[in-house]
C-alpha cells in the first residue's frame, strides 16, 4: 500500500490551484495554454507545467505582456 506524504499532497493541490488561476487569467485576456496543469512538486515547491502552445499564440501573448509592462 502506497501512502502519499501530506506535504506532497498539499503541493499537488497548490500546483493545481495555481494552474487554474493562470488558466482563468489567460482566458480573461483571450489566451489559452492547452497543456497548462499542476505537476509533481519540484523539491519542496509546488510546480506548474505551462505546456506547449503554437508559436503564434506565444508571440501574441508576449506582445500583450510587453504592451502592459
Amino acid at each position: 500500500m502506497q501512502h502519499e506524504h501530506p506535504l506532497a499532497t498539499s503541493l499537488l493541490l497548490e500546483a493545481a490551484d495555481a494552474a487554474a488561476e493562470l488558466r482563468e487569467a489567460l482566458a480573461l485576456a483571450g489566451f489559452a495554454l492547452p497543456s497548462l496543469r499542476g505537476d509533481t512538486p519540484a523539491g519542496d515547491q509546488a510546480h506548474v507545467r505551462l505546456g506547449g502552445a503554437s508559436a503564434s499564440a506565444v508571440r501574441d501573448l508576449a506582445a500583450w505582456i510587453r504592451a502592459r509592462a
